[in-house]
Formats: structure tokens, C-alpha cells, sequence
């Protein structure tokens, strides 16, 4: 008896190896027709033999009502936006047309009805409310209005070149309309009293 070598065993092995794995891709790619076909049949009845038909039938209602709400959520969020932004531009119109007449330092053009709401508006109306308010203070405030005048006054009042007694006398006079006290000590300029 002769034995098998070891080339001639390995070329055995790899030939059986390589016969066997063909006949299995045939036979699974024949298993995968006949499985297709059977499932093809099936498949109608399959939710119902496995019991599950109803919650099956529920969940695509339940699926139909969410996409139905979420394209109904959109359209309408679409058209809320529109509405809004159109109503804001409007808004936006007459602000800039009293932000010139009033020469206001304030633009209203930013609103974005994704990261705003209406206080966008409502703080740039507080802002300006709050300046002219300022404005009409500043109006009828007699030191606030005399200020630069007095200022101009006391500055003068230094370089007239009179005496340190009768300058000192007439600024502490001059600004004291401007509610300003000024401390000099008699004794230091030696002004009689």
C-alpha cells in the first residue's frame, strides 16, 4: 500500500474545500429563491399568524396622524412666520420713518421672528422712550441748559486780570448759579470778609 503524500494531501484538501464551497453557494443561493417565494406568499398573512396584525395596523394609523400633524405643523408654522414677518416689516417701516424724523441713534431692522419675540421691539422702544424722556429733561433744566455758558463765564472771570480778591468773589458768585460751591479759606487768600 502506498500512502498519500503530503503534496498530494494538501492538493486533496483544497480541492474538497473548493468543490464543497461551491456546492454550498449553490444550494444557499437556491435556498434564498425558494425562502424569496415562500415569504413572497406568506408575508400577507404573516403579521396575523404571528398576532401582531392590529398593533401593525395601529402603529401605521398612528404613523399616518403624526407625518399628516407634522406637514399640517409646518405648513402652518410657514404661514405664522409670513405673518409675522410681514407685520414686523411694518413695524420695522414706521420705526425707521420716526427713528429719522426724531434723529434717533436706534435701528430696527434686526428682528428675526426665529430668535425673537415682539421684546425686540419693545426694548428698542424702551431704549428710545428713556432717550427722548432724557432729552426733554435736558430741555427744561436751567443748570444743565447754563452749564457751558457759566463754565465759559468762570473761565473768563480767571484771565480778566483783576485782583485775586474781587476774581475770587465774582467766580464763587458765578458758580454758584451753577449749584457749585467753591471752598477757598479767606485766610489763605487774606480776602476781607
Amino acid at each position: 500500500m502506498k500512502p498519500i503524500r503530503s503534496n498530494e494531501l494538501e492538493f486533496m484538501g483544497e480541492l474538497i474545500n473548493s468543490k464543497f464551497s461551491n456546492k454550498s453557494e449553490i444550494i444557499d443561493t437556491e435556498i434564498s429563491m425558494e425562502a424569496n417565494k415562500l415569504a413572497e406568499k406568506q408575508k400577507v398573512k404573516f403579521a396575523k399568524m404571528l398576532g401582531i396584525d392590529a398593533l401593525l395596523k395601529k402603529v401605521q394609523q398612528t404613523s399616518t396622524k403624526y407625518h399628516d400633524f407634522k406637514q399640517s405643523k409646518t405648513i402652518t408654522e410657514d404661514r405664522l412666520r409670513r405673518e409675522c414677518d410681514d407685520v414686523a416689516s411694518q413695524l420695522e417701516m414706521k420705526l425707521g420713518q420716526f427713528s429719522k424724523a426724531r434723529k434717533w441713534d436706534t435701528d430696527f431692522d434686526s428682528f428675526d421672528v426665529k430668535d425673537d419675540n415682539a421684546s425686540y421691539f419693545t426694548n428698542k422702544l424702551d431704549e428710545v422712550c428713556y432717550n427722548e424722556a432724557k432729552k426733554s429733561i435736558q430741555k427744561r433744566h436751567t443748570i444743565y441748559n447754563n452749564l457751558k455758558e457759566l463754565k465759559d463765564n468762570c473761565r473768563l472771570i480767571i484771565h480778566t486780570g483783576a485782583d485775586i480778591n474781587n476774581t475770587i468773589k465774582v467766580l464763587q458768585k458765578e458758580m454758584f448759579k451753577a449749584d457749585i460751591k467753591l471752598p477757598i479759606p479767606q485766610q489763605l487768600l487774606q480776602i476781607s470778609a
